[in-house]
């Protein structure tokens, strides 16, 4: 009976411990070495047309032995597209696409996390222009160097007439020139991210 006793009390002191959150990795994008690039097709397919962000952040709270744990959030600066005509920029910035006056940011924050054959698809709400949806992001590891360097990839496609982004845009000359589906390519590593800074009273 003693022994029993003891084990039950063992028990009751080591259950605590196991509801504990797990200690995560608190990662940032190394943005000096990661792409957040897109691209459209015009007139009907023919051609299409490319552009990135330059300024972007993206937090990622990682359990490395089990991903689908981890949380990841992004938030892109509206202002920084960059397609290398500095006019279609400005043109983009405004009302007719993105309206950056009123909409600065594009975020997305992960709900959860699923295992793929591939890797993971991280499910999460998606904000642009004002309008948020639920978004699968497809999410796979390329590779590991040290201990807070983790590469990622992510290809995926997005209905620009869901979140209202030209769709009263016409072509003066050209029905259907711009298309509906804008292509995203992400690929970035990580960095240890910085505690931040406590303010003094």
């Amino acid at each position: 009976m003693k022994k029993v006793a003891l084990l039950m009390l063992t028990l009751c002191f080591a259950l605590p411990s196991f509801g504990q959150d797990k200690e995560l990795k608190k990662l940032t994008v190394e943005s000096n070495h990661s792409t957040l690039l897109f691209s459209v097709p015009i007139s009907g397919g023919i051609t299409r047309i490319a552009g990135k962000f330059n300024d972007y952040s993206m937090e990622l709270d990682m359990d490395e032995d089990d991903f689908t744990q981890s949380k990841l959030s992004v938030t892109i600066q509206v202002n920084s597209i960059d397609t290398g005509i500095p006019a279609r920029d400005e043109h983009l910035l405004t009302a007719d696409f993105f309206d950056v006056e009123t909409y600065p940011e594009i975020t997305f924050v992960s709900e959860t996390i699923e295992r793929t054959r591939r890797g993971y698809v991280v499910i999460g709400t998606f904000t642009m222009k004002g309008v948020s949806k639920t978004l699968r992001l497809p999410l796979e590891q390329t590779g590991k160097d040290g201990k807070n360097t983790f590469g990622f990839s992510s290809r995926l496609s997005i209905n620009r007439m869901d979140y209202g982004v030209g769709s009263d845009f016409k072509h003066d000359s050209m029905d259907n020139f711009l298309g509906e589906r804008i292509h995203v390519e992400i690929d970035f590593w990580t960095k240890k991210r910085k505690a931040p800074k406590k303010t003094e009273k």
